[in-house]
């Protein structure tokens, strides 16, 4: 199996907007504006290449608290996240320029590099993001025109003191062509950043895919304190179960996956539901449902794993039809769905909650039990799962 790595990165980055309570598509303005800048820089393959990538993965770092560029913690993010995509496939290769993306061009930055001791890669995505961020904050009170105007007076204010004057100098002619307003609108759509990377793609295998993965199932993980290992917990227990039930090699290395990307969709839940030390009313309940609607969303933004996009998605779904988000049955849900429903599940129960502590391994699986008699869960996938616990 081999994945596009741009439409990899570009879809998760979809899951740092929702963390962040932004509207879908920072990351790709951001990176559709790096990029524009990088090219218009002529900078060598290479360097165009890290800039896109890691404007994509430039708020990696970040947790639930939103950070605007006003902010002086920005560096936490930055620092954060490049350790963080030292885990993911040429990660490696682009950590240090998120490490730096904050740092003024002045030296006022929190690491104090100044000029050209910034790495070009973080200066052009540093003034990407704070272009995006501005843009989105003043065209909310101004129409698009004062907005624009706005946006050329503070690039000409900030060069030589955020920024470096040269790429303010390419920025201002960007915006000096409609075309760039344009695609700068229509973020949300592929074809525009795909002309960018044309025959410049990175491709990433099965391997590389678990790394990516892992690395995110920390950041979902880490978002409530109950939660700091169910992700993991439920990619093991489904790779053993999978590993069990005879499934091929390839099969189990993306049951491990889904496993580890089911709650993908949990970044765009408030914490005050995630950690809420009770029941959850009837509208807290809503919002919890859709974080599977949102693991299927972005999953299926990468194109090539829609198995796995399933199998993560469903693992709320009941054979009986009353699951969520799309109320499947059992004609509509094959087997790895129905394990990773039973996993989900048991590593739910066993773990503790803000409501209540984590139960033994006899009693959960005596509650699955009650699910299967009802015909909600499926028995065989319990069996499995029973064998692989044991």
């Amino acid at each position: 199996m081999i994945l596009n790595y741009f439409r990899l990165l570009s879809a998760l980055s979809l899951s740092l907007d929702i963390l962040e309570r932004r509207n879908f598509g920072h990351a790709r303005k951001v990176a559709y504006i790096a990029i524009r800048l990088s090219k218009n820089l002529y900078l060598n393959e290479n360097d165009e290449h890290m800039i896109f990538y890691s404007a994509f993965l430039h708020d990696i770092g970040k947790n639930d608290t939103y950070e605007d560029f006003t902010s002086t913690e920005t560096w936490k993010h930055s620092l954060r996240g490049s350790e963080i995509v030292k885990d993911i496939p040429h990660g490696l290769e682009f950590s240090e320029f998120i490490k730096y993306h904050h740092e003024n061009w002045d030296g006022s930055g929190h690491f104090h590099l100044n000029g050209t001791s910034i790495p070009i890669e973080s200066q052009v995505i540093y003034l990407a993001d704070q272009f995006d961020i501005k843009y989105n904050t003043v065209s909310k009170e101004s129409n698009e025109y004062d907005t624009r105007k706005y946006i050329k007076k503070w690039l000409v204010n900030e060069s030589g003191k955020a920024f470096n004057p040269l790429i303010v100098d390419v920025m201002l002619d960007l915006i000096n062509q409609e075309k760039f307003w344009l695609d700068y609108e229509f973020y949300d759509t592929f074809s525009i950043l795909e002309p960018y990377v044309k025959n410049e793609l990175i491709t990433i295998d099965i391997n590389g895919l678990n790394k990516v993965a892992l690395a995110f199932s920390k950041i979902i993980d880490n978002k409530s304190h109950f939660t700091h290992t169910h992700s993991k917990g439920v990619s093991e227990l489904a790779y053993k179960t999978a590993k069990i039930s005879g499934y091929n090699d390839l099969l189990i290395k993306k049951i491990k996956i889904a496993g580890l990307l089911h709650d993908l969709g949990k970044l765009s839940i408030p914490n005050d539901i995630l950690d809420k030390p009770g029941k959850l009313n009837e509208e807290e309940y809503m919002k919890m449902r859709s974080h599977t609607y949102y693991t299927k969303k972005i999953l299926r933004e990468i194109g090539g794993i829609d198995d796995i996009a399933e199998w993560a998605a469903n693992h709320h779904e009941k054979l009986d039809g009353s699951g969520y988000p799309e109320g499947l049955k059992d004609k509509d849900l094959d087997s790895v769905s129905k394990l990773m429903a039973v996993c989900d599940m048991y590593q739910a129960l066993t773990e503790d909650r803000p409501y209540r502590r984590g139960m033994s391994s006899k009693d959960a699986i005596d509650i699955i039990y009650k699910s299967v008699k009802l015909k909600k869960l499926d028995g065989e996938a319990l069996d499995k799962l029973k064998e692989a616990i044991i």
